[in-house]
Order: C-alpha cells, then sequence, then structure tokens
C-alpha cells in the first residue's frame, strides 16, 4: 500500500576528524503522489525534476550530487556553495546573512556555537566565495523545476554536533558511531511527528548492517518489521498502532545512497557546506593569535599536526581542549 507522501535524505561530513563538529545534513521533499517503500527506493529524483547529476553540468542547469564531486580544497567552495546556497534560498533561508542563514539553517542544533570561542565571529566574507545573486537566480529555477513536477522541498539543514557534546556523547554511548546515530535520530523524530507517515534513506554508517537494535532504541514505542539487512541496504519499517492513524516510517541505509537518490546527495552538500563554514571560523580565530598558523581541515593527519603547531598558544590563551579535541 502507498503510505509516504514526503521522503528524507540523511547525510554526515566530518566524522573523522579529530577537530571541528560533525555535521549531519538532512533535506525532505513532499511527494507529487504516495508511494511504497518499493516506490521510494525506486525514485529517481534527478529524472523527474531534470536536475544535473554532475558538475560538468552546472552550466546548464542546477547540479545535485555527492558534496565530494563539488568540492575539494583544490577547487574550492565555490561550486558547492553556489548550489547549496541556492536551494537554500528557495527553502526562505536568508543567503546574506550569516547569523540569520546558520540560525534558520541548524535548529536541531542542541548546542550554541557561540559557545565555542572559535565560532563566535562569522566568517569573512560571507558567501565564501560565491555570488549572492547567483543563488538567487538558480533557487528561482530550481523552484520552477520542482513545481512543474509536484514535488516541493518541505526541510533542508543541517544538524551539527560539536565538539564538546560530541565529546560527550561518546562517552556515554561508548562509540562515535553511536554518537552518530544518535544525531540522526534528532532529525527523524521531529520530521516523523511533523509528516507521520514518513519516507527516510540515509547512507550507510561504515559496514553496519544491523540498525534493529538501535532503531528500538532511539523509538522505544514503534514496532519494527526488518524488510532487508545486506551489505547494500538494509531497510526496516516503523509503526504506532496506539497513536491515531498510525504514524509509519520507511527507513533504509545504503551504500553510496548519494549516487541513487537525490535528497541524500542535497544532505550531503548541507553538511559538507556547513563543516566547511565553521573550519573557516575555526582557522580565522586561531589566526587572530597567530597569523602563521597553516590551516587544517581537521582530519587526523594534518590535524594532529595543526595540534603541535598550536600546542603553545593554546596554553596561553586558555582553550579548553576537552571542548577543542574530539574522542577517536
Amino acid at each position: 500500500m502507498a503510505h509516504y507522501r514526503t521522503i528524507l535524505g540523511i547525510d554526515e561530513a566530518g566524522l573523522g576528524p579529530i577537530l571541528g563538529p560533525l555535521t549531519l545534513g538532512y533535506a525532505a521533499f513532499n511527494l507529487p503522489q504516495a508511494l511504497t517503500a518499493d516506490g521510494v527506493l525506486k525514485l529517481d529524483m534527478w529524472e523527474a525534476l531534470e536536475l544535473g547529476r554532475e558538475p560538468i553540468e552546472r552550466k546548464k542547469r542546477p547540479v545535485v550530487c555527492d558534496s565530494k564531486k563539488l568540492y575539494s580544497p583544490a577547487k574550492g567552495v565555490r561550486a558547492l556553495e553556489e548550489e547549496l546556497l541556492a536551494w537554500a534560498s528557495h527553502g526562505g533561508h536568508d543567503v546574506a546573512d550569516f547569523a540569520k542563514f546558520r540560525d534558520s539553517f541548524t535548529p536541531l542544533a542542541r548546542e550554541k556555537p557561540d559557545d565555542y570561542d572559535w565560532y563566535g565571529a562569522p566568517p569573512e566574507p560571507f558567501p565564501l566565495e560565491a555570488g549572492g545573486d547567483r543563488a538567487a537566480l538558480r533557487g528561482q529555477a530550481i523552484g520552477r523545476l520542482l513545481r512543474d513536477a509536484g514535488f516541493a522541498l518541505s526541510e533542508l539543514g543541517v544538524a551539527p554536533i560539536f565538539e564538546g557534546e560530541l565529546n560527550r556523547l561518546i562517552k556515554s554511548l561508548g562509540n562515535k558511531a553511536r554518537a552518530e546515530f544518535e544525531g540522526i535520530a534528532r532529525i527523524i523524530g521531529p520530521l516523523w511527528e511533523r509528516y507521520r507517515n514518513l519516507a527516510v534513506v540515509c547512507d550507510r554508517q561504515g559496514g553496519r548492517t544491523r540498525y534493529g537494535r538501535a532503531l528500538a532504541d532511539q523509538f522505544p514505542g514503534a514496532q519494527i518489521e526488518i524488510f532487508i539487512e545486506e551489505k547494500a541496504i538494509s531497510s526496516y519499517e516503523l509503526t504506532i498502532p496506539e497513536v491515531e492513524g498510525c504514524p509509519r516510517l520507511f527507513i533504509a541505509f545504503m551504500e553510496k545512497g548519494d549516487r541513487d537518490h537525490l535528497p541524500i546527495a542535497l544532505a550531503s552538500m548541507a553538511a559538507k557546506y556547513m563543516r566547511e563554514l565553521t573550519m573557516h571560523q575555526f582557522n580565522a580565530w586561531f589566526h587572530t593569535y597567530d597569523a602563521g598558523i597553516k590551516p587544517t581541515a581537521g582530519y587526523y593527519q594534518d590535524g594532529r599536526r595543526w595540534l603541535l603547531d598550536t600546542a603553545d598558544l593554546r596554553q596561553r590563551i586558555g582553550v579548553d581542549d576537552n571542548q577543542l579535541i574530539r574522542r577517536k
């Protein structure tokens, strides 16, 4: 039976680094018609919306793809920023004012970024490389494509987990994968309550194939049916018969989901962009004390180099390493 009128994609950026936040991006769309779980998995929104899948198509039409295709340190952030801010502009976010953008784009954050000295000042400039006018025009084009196909963007944002909170979650839950799943549930919970019948597609967490127990822990009132648990995909259906209307949740975790499901790819772009913004703030704040410090993206090897380079400075200015350095 076709139940699902809303599809939600989730992806992360920054799971591996030892510096900076873990960012969980999400993007939800209202569909032209209700779909079965199988219909959700077969849905090709690139074809339905006539959007590009590859960066080479950017001159012809808006592109949604894995953020790694749009961004690298060598390429810079412009392509990712232009495409993501176009969607954000269409979604009603202010893409010219950083504080307003951050507040509206991260409503599920549990901590305030201002609680961390290195995230207090806005990035300069904002946007970092893209033009705001281009984002607005591209956003209008996206709106036309969505309307013509009968789709609507209903949610777009990021749930950041900053360093101190992530450390506390890892300590209490036992490992980083469980901490990430806690963050995923923070997104799903309120959106399931809002949309009632919700389909979720999510990039797989490492090599994990079994999510039933984790789902039961996060949604203890739900009945869970396991559809499949294999290397390529694990999928489940959750229902709450005791609640009027029996809210229903289909969720699938899959390998390379951003290749086959546009909502995951857009979530990937949102997560990566917010991670890059925060690392820009991070590096700029420490540069105010020593302009000679080489910036870092926060990943393990270069993060260790950066920690050695800044050891004396951090001690001198009183940085709390429990709020700065992430647990493994």
